[in-house]
């Protein structure tokens, strides 16, 4: 589970910013929070408004990115720069990036963070917390003189795996190609982080949403069971999705999808791709949704309401919030539109970012503002500007 995030010089997000999961007692005692292993409080869910080109998914898309570096950068080839950008307007663009995270793992606390260019890591380090404080676990830098790092820990690594790492990889990553056992662990939860955006913003290719979840669920047939359950509920006629592994004549493997419609004592097998919208969008997000159910992991999901009717919005999460469908206590992030969601939330699950003139994003809590009461109508006073991150249509 994450317990928070900050980045610096990311994309649109030039000065540190931080977002928590952590929430104080004064929190509902709602199924929306739990208590981790670690006898932390927690939200479930972090909901993400702002207006278009705000940052929100720049936001997102940093956990994205430290899935990607701490579990799977040692593929990559070593001559390849990192794929990721820093602040791009003004003189920041020489500055490097900054990402940090706290998260927890069977009950263990965790810090990481790492400090790089695309040319390579300048700094990472991670920390696990003790009793009291965080200890070290490994350090390494860059040292610009010596054009080598200078590596301490106490993470168990040998002499080999220090001299393994690369400049545009992990420490994790790299450790993970030995059988070191502590990465297994650090890296089999950020691979439970399920998300739909990547280094260039939101993957908007249905067909690839569609042949991920259809290759899926033809593997996991309990999971394909509830998502049937879920879209019968959603589409009225619609009682499930026939995915059958076909080759075709060059032998490529493929994915023939249908939607399996009854209406009274009629049924009707139709392909997927004359389905509407939101159904298509709603059988890609299930994938995402029901994995990290599974398993207690993070879904980091961009433009979650898009396709989607209003009241279907609501339902999803409504997957987390309830300890029935989410015994494993995952947690979701995600970016919408549609305001009516504020008032499924409380002002502790709420996050605004905007964007300054000089093209600089800001996140924040709701419940970091002064006088947000918990009985407020979040709908009514965001529309109203009363917490900013607005669009403005002033022409």
């Amino acid at each position: 589970m994450i317990h928070s995030f900050s980045l610096k010089n990311f994309y649109s997000f030039k000065d540190e910013n931080n977002l928590s999961f952590v929430v104080h007692e004064k929190a509902p005692k709602t199924e929306g929070y739990f208590t981790s292993p670690a006898k932390l409080r927690l939200s479930k869910t972090l909901a993400v408004f702002g207006h278009n080109a705000s940052g929100k998914t720049n936001l997102l898309k940093s956990l994205q990115f430290l899935r990607w570096f701490i579990t799977s950068a040692f593929f990559e080839d070593p001559e390849n720069k990192i794929t990721v950008k820093s602040f791009v307007f003004g003189n920041q663009k020489q500055k490097p990036i900054e990402l940090s995270v706290d998260f927890e793992v069977e009950g263990k606390i965790y810090r990481y963070f790492v400090k790089l260019m695309a040319e390579k890591v300048l700094a990472e380090e991670l920390k696990e917390k003790g009793t009291t404080k965080f200890k070290t676990l490994f350090n390494r830098k860059w040292d610009e003189k010596t054009q080598s790092y200078n590596f301490s820990q106490k993470f168990g690594l040998t002499r080999d795996m220090e001299k393994a790492v690369r400049k545009n990889c992990s420490v994790v990553a790299t450790a993970i190609r030995f059988n070191h056992e502590k990465s297994f662990l650090i890296a089999d939860f950020w691979k439970k982080v399920e998300s739909n955006v990547f280094e260039g913003g939101k993957i908007d290719d249905k067909d690839y949403h569609i042949f991920n979840a259809a290759e899926f669920f033809h593997k996991n047939k309990e999971l394909k069971k509830r998502a049937d359950e879920l879209i019968a509920k959603f589409d009225i006629g619609l009682s499930g999705i026939e995915i059958l592994k076909k080759k075709n004549k060059k032998n490529d493997m493929y994915y023939e999808i249908s939607g399996l419609h009854t209406f009274g004592d009629k049924k009707k097998i139709l392909d997927f791709s004359y389905e509407s919208a939101g159904t298509q969008k709603l059988f890609g997000l299930l994938k995402n949704i029901l994995t990290v159910l599974s398993v207690g992991g993070v879904a980091v999901l961009d433009e979650f309401d898009t396709d989607l009717h209003p009241a279907m919005v609501p339902a999803l999460i409504d997957l987390f919030l309830s300890k029935e469908t989410n015994p494993y206590d995952a947690q979701i992030i995600f970016s919408a539109h549609n305001p009516q969601m504020l008032n499924k939330l409380d002002k502790y699950q709420i996050a605004f970012v905007e964007k300054d003139k000089n093209g600089c994003s800001e996140v924040w809590r709701l419940d970091e503002m002064r006088n947000v009461r918990i009985e407020d109508n979040y709908y009514a006073k965001y529309l109203a500007g009363a917490y900013g991150a607005t669009p403005n249509f002033d022409f």
